[in-house]
Formats: C-alpha cells, sequence, structure tokens
C-alpha cells in the first residue's frame, strides 16, 4: 500500500518526533507528560483508553496503526467529540500523525445498481469504507535531534524537490489520491474537518502562544506552604488565584472548577493565613482530628456547596479559624516562651546566688576561726 510505504510514514511524522519504536513507552509517556496532568481526570482517562487501543492495532514493521473509529467510539465508550478532542490532543503533542485520510463507504463511486465500480477484476465486490492511516510518533530527545538536525531535514526536503523520480514514485497520497500538503498532512475536505487551513493555523497559533506564554512566566505553581499576603488588592488577588490552581493541582476533582470560581471560595481563608497545604487539609479533616467518612468529591452534582460545607467546618461565626499551620505555631511559640522564661528564672536565681556573701580568702577565714575559738576557750575558763 501506499499509505505504509516507508518514505510517506516518515514524512508524516512532525518535527520534533521519531517514529514509535518497540523499546519506547509510548502510554507511560503519555500519562507523564506535563501537559496533561493539567487536563480534567475524565479527560485523562479516555485519552488513555484511546491510546491503549491504538497501541494494540499498532504494526511495529511500519509504524503505523488503521483502527476505526467505530470501533474506538465502542471500545472506549466515548462520544465523536471526544474521540475528536483526543486526536488534537496526540497530533498536537508529537504522538499521533496521520499518513492518509480515511474515506466513508458512502461517498464512494455507485454504478446504476447502486454497487460501488472500484473494485478490480478478481476482487470482491464490497464498498470500500477505507480506515485513516496513522503514525504513533514519540518525542525525539536531545541526542536525536542533534544527530538529525536542521541541516539532514533541509537536506532530505530539497532532495525529495530535486529528484522526478522520488517526487513521483514516492509522494504522500490520502486514500482518495489527492497528494498530501507540505510536512505530510492530509488534504482537508471541508471547512468543518478540524485539519482544515483555518482551524489548523488556529490551533498551531494557540499552542506557539500558549507556549510563549508559558516559557516567559516565573511563578508557574504557588508553593504549597506559603501565604498570600500582600501590600496590594491586585497582588494579593492574583496571589489567591495562583494558591487556588495549586490546590487543583493537588486535588484532581477540583479541577471541574473555574479556578477564579475555586479563589472567590477560599479567598477568606487565604487572607485568614491559609496556605494550600491547609486548604487540602482543611477538605479531609475536620478541627478536631477526624476525616471525614468518604470523599464525596467524585461524581458530586454541585461541587461548589459540597466544597463550603466541607469548609464550613473551619469557620466560626462565619469566620475561619486558626488552621493545623496556625495551631502548631502557637504551640510551637508557646513552648518557646516557656522555654525562655524557665531559663530566665534559673539564670536569675544563680546569680542570687552568687552576690549573697563573696568568699573571703583562707587567711581571713583561719583569722575568724581562731578568734572564735579563743572565744570559747575563755568561756568555758570563766564557767569552771
Amino acid at each position: 500500500m501506499v499509505e505504509r510505504n516507508e518514505e510517506n510514514v516518515l514524512r508524516a511524522v512532525p518535527e520534533g518526533s521519531c517514529a514509535l519504536t518497540m523499546d519506547f513507552d509510548w502510554l507511560e509517556a503519555i500519562r507523564q507528560h506535563p501537559k496533561l496532568t493539567w487536563r480534567r481526570s475524565d479527560f485523562r482517562r479516555n485519552l488513555l483508553a484511546v491510546a491503549s487501543l491504538l497501541l494494540l492495532g499498532f504494526d511495529f514493521n511500519s509504524h503505523t496503526v488503521t483502527p476505526g473509529n467505530a470501533y474506538l467510539l465502542a471500545s472506549a465508550g466515548i462520544g465523536q467529540g471526544t474521540l475528536g478532542r483526543i486526536k488534537r490532543w496526540l497530533m498536537r503533542h508529537g504522538f499521533l500523525a496521520i499518513v492518509a485520510g480515511g474515506r466513508s463507504a458512502i461517498y464512494t463511486p455507485k454504478n446504476c445498481s447502486g454497487e460501488t465500480n472500484l473494485f478490480k477484476a478478481g476482487e470482491r465486490e464490497e464498498r470500500m469504507a477505507d480506515r485513516a492511516v496513522y503514525v504513533l510518533c514519540r518525542p525525539a530527545t536531545e541526542e536525536e535531534l542533534a544527530r538529525f538536525g536542521e541541516e539532514e531535514v533541509q537536506r532530505m526536503e530539497s532532495k525529495c524537490k530535486l529528484d522526478p523520480l522520488l517526487g513521483m514514485f514516492g509522494l504522500a497520497v490520502d486514500i482518495n489520491g489527492n497528494p498530501n500538503l507540505p510536512k505530510g498532512k492530509s488534504t482537508p475536505k471541508s471547512i468543518k474537518v478540524w485539519a482544515s487551513p483555518t482551524l489548523k493555523s488556529y490551533f498551531e497559533a494557540a499552542t506557539k502562544w500558549v507556549a510563549a506564554m508559558t516559557a516567559a512566566r516565573t511563578d508557574l505553581q504557588w508553593p504549597a506552604d506559603k501565604t498570600t499576603s500582600a501590600n496590594d488588592k491586585a497582588t494579593r488577588d492574583f496571589n489567591e488565584l495562583q494558591a487556588a490552581r495549586t490546590v487543583q493541582w493537588h486535588s484532581p476533582p477540583l479541577r471541574k472548577l473555574r479556578s477564579r470560581h475555586l479563589a472567590r471560595i477560599l479567598a477568606p481563608f487565604f487572607r485568614a493565613g491559609y496556605t494550600p497545604n491547609d486548604v487540602l487539609h482543611a477538605l479531609d479533616t475536620k478541627p478536631d482530628g477526624t476525616e471525614h467518612r468518604h470523599d464525596g468529591f467524585h461524581g458530586a452534582l454541585n461541587l461548589p456547596a459540597l466544597l463550603q460545607s466541607r469548609l464550613n467546618h473551619w469557620r466560626v461565626n462565619g469566620q475561619p479559624v486558626y488552621s493545623r499551620r496556625q495551631r502548631a505555631l502557637q504551640r510551637s511559640e508557646a513552648a518557646k516562651a516557656q522555654a525562655r522564661a524557665e531559663a530566665q528564672r534559673i539564670q536569675q536565681q544563680t546569680a542570687e546566688r552568687r552576690s549573697d556573701t563573696v568568699r573571703a580568702s583562707w587567711r581571713t577565714r583561719f583569722a575568724d576561726d581562731y578568734q572564735k575559738g579563743l572565744q570559747e576557750a575563755a568561756v568555758r575558763g570563766t564557767t569552771r
């Protein structure tokens, strides 16, 4: 098949990626991808399910896989929109690429009897519902990027353009026979397809903008043991938003809420001196130290109300009580104050003992004892 040709498959691999090999844990690389940790738990679960199905039908000889959408939808238990988002995420981060687009049987040419007229002599008569051909990729390492650098890529591109035979017999085509766009991207069928030029340019621009903003930021995550206090309101609101995102990072069920909504709910606690660790502890434990009987966040219909009910245990008359860290700090300060008072008392007693009487020299003490003895002897002599 032309779609499984090695040159066409390698041409479809995006820049910065390599074709998948047997010595690479593809699922673990997807699971540990930093961009996936910020997504919702259901999206991560569906993504790993689809990735497992793709890896199950992967052909390591040609580096390609041809799954049907109906098979993926039925096996993963997801909808068409979710499947499209999963494929776009895998393509956007260099784990999947299209070698040739698929075609539904309803779009194949028919003869007068309603049957397809694209079968050849000796082949069975059937409607040609062709699946798309994908290539599984993995992010290239720094050594591989250095080995196959920009010079090698430019040399191969110039060779493909100058060699007429290679351009004639090795040109990547989709299932309809149309040539692929540059960089191995399949030709879009209509504006509704996600790979259309308009949406494709939008996704590329959005990805580059997010990457540039992420690289320019220095406060990617608020420290979990730091308060959000600030001198002005704007800085305090920004710190509270970052702290709320840190809480969402450590508590995946809270990622269903918007970060600004969560920041407004947690604002009274942050302004009372709570840290993200204190908030996470307050969500799981009551002030008396007993834990809640069950999590309750998974599957909750009204997540903000459940969050407020958990935090109400840490309120008295509408005001937040001292957090676990603040209580531990108070106990530590009280113990330190008691130790300082005890040390001061002992030091004062020692100073008082030293200031009572200063011991005289041995000559003075001997003379005093001698005079005392003479006086006692004189008293005994007179009494006799």
